[in-house]
């Protein structure tokens, strides 16, 4: 299964939804993905990884360097989780995830500070894709 990718504008924050399985495989097209959006001026990026089947250790370490880097220009990167009883997050659980990134059970938890509260619709995000398969950039 290839991974696939999925990114709006909510709320001033990038969202960048992850799906498949982020591996040897699917990695480059995540990492790729990230530095081209904070690259186009992306500093406070939401990735939903909440429906991600499978992640191994070349995607921890792609989320761990693209919040270095965010970091270090000022920015912030929020982690949408799946719920605690996911094999997915029981993986990154044994990573340490919850120590290093700020994690929350939705996309909606993770923008709830950066909501105006008379604003009781969400936008919706673009129906613009990425695919590990895609032609590169």
């Amino acid at each position: 299964m290839a991974v696939n990718l999925s990114y709006g504008e909510r709320y001033g924050w990038t969202v960048v939804q992850v799906t498949g399985e982020v591996d040897i495989g699917g990695v480059t097209a995540l990492r790729q993905r990230l530095l081209t959006l904070i690259a186009e001026g992306g500093h406070h990026i939401v990735v939903d990884i909440s429906r991600l089947a499978f992640c191994d250790s070349t995607g921890f370490a792609v989320l761990v360097a693209t919040r270095r880097l965010l970091s270090a220009r000022g920015g912030r990167l929020r982690l949408a989780l799946p719920g605690p009883e996911v094999h997915t997050r029981k993986v990154l659980s044994a990573f340490g995830i919850e120590k290093i990134f700020e994690v929350y059970d939705s996309v909606e938890e993770a923008l709830a500070d950066q909501r105006d509260t008379s604003d009781v619709t969400r936008p919706p995000l673009p129906a613009q894709r990425d695919a590990a398969s895609a032609p590169a950039d």
